[in-house]
């Protein structure tokens, strides 16, 4: 059996977040882009630096603890988390918190307002690729530089709350990263389930290089620290239901850090995905989905069809496993080699 297939005992978690633990032994008032916040105190303002901009709240708590770090917007398209971490910040009393939380409530604004799924309308680029940055790349690379060295640099753990675009529709997860670090994964897949979230997929794709670390929560976890990616939401929605999703998931994870008083909320009925399968399209033209999220598929089930632009029949996408529909695409266009349904294979 392997860790993360067992459950972990409250000793063993508390090693495994010790081995961890760069709680400062004193508290001090939050420098962050030029602006000082004292302890006991909050500041939400626009932080700059060049023509860099971006909306984040410092919450400074009364006692030592944490540094919890929580972004939205990575994908300036994907809404719900945005108004769940501004809902998180006006109801935060400093004075009850115990440690420090750095909230980006946009991290790619020009994405945000240029309307663009995934990319920074500066130079097309996804800011989720282009981790851990330079300082002398592109509008998007510097972007990276500046949360890497911001932000990352002084948390202890992250979540890099996300959502599904206007063409894709999910099943709410969480992705549990591991990179070979035996301490470390198995304080972020207990981090995971902490969060509440039923579908949770491990994830050992991304490179463990911290100078190539290509995503936002990747450059977390090769610089030693938990870091999470949640899927809540999707369709481009901005629906009650996915914002107070998203916001249970950023209370349970202060509750799981002891940052705040109250009991996390485990899901009892947690599924474990062991591996995703991405299935491609073989021709291009429109898309309809034959399933959808939370489905069980078997092998050679059919998924969906491609016709090409004149309604003619041209592929019929099968499972190539047995699992659960994570992901489809809900829109018509459909390119060769993309991938329009995910399969999660089941622990």
């Amino acid at each position: 059996m392997s860790i993360f297939s067992r459950p972990i005992g409250m000793a063993l978690l508390l090693m495994l977040a010790s081995s961890f633990n760069t709680v400062a032994t004193e508290k001090k008032a939050v420098e962050l882009l030029g602006s000082s916040v004292p302890v006991g105190s909050k500041l939400s303002y626009i932080a700059t630096e060049g023509d860099i901009e971006l909306p984040v709240t410092v919450i400074n708590g009364a006692a030592v603890g944490p540094v919890l770090l929580l972004a939205a917007g990575t994908h300036g398209d994907e809404f719900p988390s945005m108004f769940a971490l501004q809902q998180l910040a006006k109801e935060i009393n400093p004075a009850e918190l115990q440690g420090t939380v750095l909230i980006v409530h946009l991290a790619n604004l020009d994405g945000f307002h240029g309307r663009m799924l995934a990319l920074n309308p500066k130079d097309n680029k996804n800011l989720n690729r282009e981790f851990p940055g330079s300082k002398s790349g592109t509008a998007t690379e510097r972007l990276a530089e500046l949360l890497t060295r911001e932000f990352i640099s002084r948390a202890d753990y992250f979540i890099d709350m996300h959502s599904g675009s206007a063409n894709q529709k999910l099943l709410n997860h969480v992705y549990s990263p591991f990179v070979g670090n035996a301490k470390l994964d198995a304080l972020t897949f207990e981090f995971a389930k902490a969060s509440g979230m039923q579908h949770i997929i491990m994830y050992g794709d991304r490179p463990r290089d911290p100078a190539n670390s290509i995503s936002f929560p990747n450059t977390a976890m090769t610089r030693g620290k938990p870091g999470l990616t949640t899927e809540i939401g999707h369709l481009g929605w901005r629906d009650e239901a996915s914002i107070d999703y998203a916001l249970n998931v950023a209370r349970n994870a202060l509750y799981f850090l002891g940052m705040l008083p109250g009991k996390v909320m485990l899901n009892q009925q947690a599924v474990v995905y062991d591996e995703v399968s991405y299935v491609d399209a073989e021709f291009t033209g429109f898309f309809t989905p034959l399933v959808t999220t939370g489905d069980k598929v078997v092998k050679g089930q059919a998924l969906g069809q491609v016709t090409d632009y004149f309604g003619n029949l041209v592929q019929t996408i099968t499972s190539p496993v047995k699992g659960n529909v994570l992901m489809i695409n809900e829109t018509p266009p459909i390119k060769k080699g993309e991938s329009p349904v995910a399969v999660g294979l089941v622990n």
